[in-house]
């Protein structure tokens, strides 16, 4: 009979468990590793997740971004007029309205009775319902021939007219032609080549190419003096917007810088985004009001003041609401806050009010630093690795709530940055119609032809007038204050 195998020994149990102690151990750690691996990549799925479901309603992406492809209908944050849709009462709207004094009259008389069919030849007229017909004469240009004569005077020498300055050769195009061009490169945003198409199909005028890109040089450099006074009106602003926007010239990022009020426009072309354009466009330095502006850092050494733009955070805080993951509750809040104070802000300028009560203005102080700190505490941070968006969202709301709540206590300050995004808005549907620009000149006599263009609209003046009075010499200037 064979022996039973012998117990292993206390020296060999001990091994045994000091083994299974480090393989316990160690699936621990890789345990540790893949739990923290698994959070890292669920927060990265998160973050993709977030921006592919990204928009203009949740994010800083242009509308022109969203592309064909239908998305649900977001709740809108705009609260009801009372208004009933359609045009106002007493906005005259854009119906084609009948002239008292039309151009040509043409009679039409009825030749035989309805009733019976006698001639009415020879009948009176009774009256007439009048119908008008609105449309374009046939458009040929207008040539205007210069003849410089030359006189003999009695000593023999013959001298000849001298020409007026705007006419320096045998042939030349007159200031409306440069004008269109200007209007239809810098604001319809036609490229050169099929410009000088349509200068052919709709005048007559067969134009080069060359002489598209001549015409844009010398608007460009009679507009030298109409810019820096600009840029002197927008450094003495008591309230300036800014924004930028990607663009490609020569086939590199760029960006197109703009600065603005509601009365000037300002476009600068840099290969950079941050500080280093914006000195170097001359503006922002020299700016002492209150410049309003989305969150880049970049703007915060600029002004006396600053404000930071309500329409960017909302669209953010929309963001964190729509985030399954985390509790959106103080998002909601805060939103409700930013809106009922716009609100507020509006009904007492709308009452002639310069300033909101105390106690209101402090009710929504105190609404804010709660939904802010909540924000903070709903979204923990280890203090390593990047923090979460809402996290970043929820701090900055209370590290820059001065800037924030700028509106609620001085009413120059807009709530929003929307003129600055509505002059750089232009710029997609540049890049839509034309594509690029092919090299920086170009570019920068875009953004030059453009601010002028942008600025006498905003002054109510047409712009081919003021782009005519420009190749005439005498181009439209700011108007001087006394």
């Amino acid at each position: 009979m064979s022996s039973a195998p012998l117990p292993p020994s206390y020296e060999e149990l001990a091994a045994l468990v000091v083994e299974l102690k480090l393989l316990v151990s160690a699936q621990a750690t890789t345990i540790a590793e893949l739990t923290a691996r698994n959070a890292e990549q669920a927060e990265r799925i998160a973050e993709l997740e977030r921006q592919v479901s990204s928009d203009s309603h949740n994010s800083s992406k242009p509308p022109s971004s969203d592309g064909l492809r239908k998305r649900p209908a977001p709740k809108s944050l705009r609260q009801r007029s009372g208004r009933k849709p359609g045009r106002a009462k007493g906005d005259p709207g854009g119906r084609l309205e009948q002239v008292a004094d039309p151009d040509v009259i043409l009679d039409h008389h009825p030749a035989a009775c309805g009733g019976c069919g006698n001639d009415l030849a020879g009948a009176v007229s009774t009256g007439y319902r009048a119908r008008q017909v609105f449309d374009l004469p046939k458009i040929a240009p207008e040539v205007t021939e210069h003849r410089l004569h030359r006189a003999v005077c009695g000593c023999g020498h013959t001298t000849s007219a001298t020409a007026p300055e705007h006419v320096p050769a045998a042939t030349v195009y007159g200031t409306g032609v440069r004008a269109a061009v200007c209007y239809l490169s810098a604001y319809q945003h036609l490229p050169a080549k099929r410009l000088a198409e349509a200068m052919d199909s709709l005048f007559g005028l067969p134009l080069s190419t060359g002489t598209v890109l001549s015409v844009l040089a010398r608007a460009h450099d009679g507009l030298t003096g109409f810019e820096e006074q600009v840029k002197e009106h927008l450094t003495a602003a008591p309230v300036a917007h800014a924004d930028e926007s990607g663009v490609r010239v020569a086939g590199k990022l760029h960006w197109l810088h703009v600065m603005c009020t509601h009365l000037v426009t300002f476009y600068g072309i840099h290969t950079q985004r941050g500080r280093i354009a914006m000195n170097d466009l001359g503006v922002l330095p020299a700016f002492t009001g209150t410049l309003v502006t989305d969150a880049l850092a970049s703007y915060t050494i600029y002004g006396n003041s600053k404000a930071l733009c309500g329409a960017h955070v909302l669209r953010e805080l929309i963001a964190v609401t729509e985030d399954t993951r985390r509790d959106p509750t103080w998002a909601t809040t805060m939103i409700q806050v930013l809106i009922e104070a716009k609100t507020a802000v509006a009904e007492a300028v709308a009452a002639g009010q310069d300033a909101l009560d105390a106690d209101v203005l402090a009710g929504f102080q105190d609404r804010y630093r709660h939904a802010a700190l909540c924000g903070i505490a709903a979204n923990p941070y280890s203090g390593t690795g990047p923090r979460a968006k809402a996290r970043a969202l929820a701090e900055r709301l209370h590290d820059r709530t001065e800037e924030y709540q700028r509106y609620m206590t001085d009413f120059s300050v807009p709530f929003d940055n929307n003129q600055a995004e509505r002059d750089l808005r232009m710029i997609k549907t540049q890049q839509k119609v034309s594509g690029s620009w092919r090299t920086p000149t170009g570019a920068r006599r875009f953004a030059r032809i453009r601010s002028y263009i942008s600025t006498v609209r905003k002054h109510g003046v047409n712009p081919l007038t003021a782009l005519r009075d420009l190749f005439a010499g005498r181009p439209w200037m700011l108007p001087t204050t006394s």
